[in-house]
This record gives C-alpha cells, structure tokens and sequence, in this order.
C-alpha cells in the first residue's frame, strides 16, 4: 500500500484492549507529520466526570456520542493517525449489545460507522501478542480481548477492508514502526 506525501493520509489503529495501539500512534505520528486523534471513549469518559466507562448509566448512549465524536474529529483534521476507530466503535457497540435484536439504532450505528471506515486510507490492525495491562480504566480480561479481536477481524473482513489494512505481526515497537513505514511507502 503506497501513500503520495501530498495525498490524504487517514490512518486508524485498530484491535482490542491492550495491543500497543497508543504507543503505535505516538510513534508514527511524527513520522506521518500528521495529528493524533487519541482514545476518545477515555477522554469523553474523564470529561463526562466518570472514572471508568462502566460507571456511565446510559451505555448505548455513550457509545454513540464516542462514534459521532470520532466522526468529528475525522471530519475536522483531514489527515490523522487515530488510536481507534468506527471500526472499534461499531465492534464495541457489537460487542455490548450482541445479546439485542436488530434495531433501528444498531442498523444506524452500522451504516455510520461503515461509511466512515470506507473513508480511511491506511488500516493498521493489531491483533492480541501479549496480556492487556490493567491501567484502570480498560477491560483486561483475555476472553474479553479475544472477543474483541473476532469482532474486529470479522468487520474488517465484512467491509471489504483487508486490502487497505496492515496486520501487524511484532510485538517489538520499532519493528512495528518500520513495517508500518514500509507499507506505507511509495
């Protein structure tokens, strides 16, 4: 996958809790000469006066407000390297709500997330290589980032996504970083 300097450049980091997405993006970042959009579920958690998502009495309604912000950020900056994504918006809603019926806001939440993810130019997805590190604030058990992971991968596999998306295969930074790098060069 090849990127022209002077083209857009919209880079999201996918895959569960605890992969190394935040480090990958700090570290591309400059490299990218491209702004950082962060975790936004953990900022609009802090900014709502929450400690942990879990403490947020409506759920869905969170989730909603963290897809349409991302899509905000997106929008405002053009070019970026994200820590998450739609993808991980849609595969959390997934996630929390599989036990639900179709419904008019599961049908939305996808077709939004699905039109935004087909937006991205570079897919960098991370999958499991290591144990989550319990920071406070994310889900760290390892059936919860196993399940996590399916869901990405199936989404990615369902949006036709695969060929715009770098599977990352180290878990060593600079490793990380340079396959990136290569990827992404003319």
């Amino acid at each position: 996958m090849a990127t022209n300097p002077k083209s857009t450049t919209r880079v999201v980091i996918t895959g569960a809790s605890g992969v190394g997405k935040t480090t990958l993006v700090e570290l591309l970042a400059p490299l990218l000469s491209v702004p950082v959009i962060p975790e936004l579920a953990r900022t609009l958690c802090l900014d709502m006066g929450y400690d942990k998502i879990g403490s947020i009495p409506d759920q869905e309604g969170f989730k909603k407000k963290v897809l349409d912000r991302q899509i905000e950020e997106e929008t405002r900056l053009g070019n970026f390297v994200s820590d998450r994504s739609a993808i991980d918006c849609w595969a959390l809603w997934q996630r929390w709500n599989q036990n639900t019926a179709m419904t008019y806001d599961t049908e939305h939440i996808y077709n939004k997330a699905r039109s935004q993810a087909d937006t991205y130019t570079h897919i960098i997805y991370v999958p499991p290589m290591f144990p989550a590190s319990d920071d406070g604030f994310r889900w760290t058990e390892p059936d919860y980032q196993k399940q996590m992971d399916r869901i990405i991968r199936m989404t990615l596999y369902d949006w036709n996504l695969w060929e715009k998306t770098l599977t990352i295969a180290d878990t060593d930074n600079e490793a990380r970083v340079r396959a990136v790098m290569a990827w992404m060069q003319p």
